[in-house]
């Protein structure tokens, strides 16, 4: 969007090497929870596990020479969706 800056937050690591930082980033990541939002957290953490990244082996055209990781779907785990789900019926209900 023209008009403003859609970023509402930015994550930073750091470590004393690259993989740790890199390890860093996919647990700040992780855990993260936003509900009811779309957010790129999916696809930094695809970014994050792709194996050139991980190598440290990317320059500024990382992201325009794999358009593939911008296919992501958000994955839930079972366990969260049943705890949704479950959530749900109770309100219902008026549990």
């Amino acid at each position: 969007p023209p008009y403003y800056d859609s970023m509402l937050a930015k994550v930073i690591v750091w470590a004393l090497n690259w993989e740790d930082a890199v390890s860093r980033g996919q647990r700040a990541l992780t855990d993260i929870r936003l509900e009811g939002i779309r957010t790129t957290i999916p696809y930094y953490l695809q970014i994050l596990n792709a194996p050139m990244f991980r190598r440290g082996n990317f320059d500024t055209s990382f992201v325009d020479s794999h358009p593939d990781l911008i296919d992501y779907s958000c994955k839930r785990r079972r366990e969260d969706l049943a705890a949704v789900l479950a959530s749900a019926v109770a309100i219902h209900a008026g549990l």
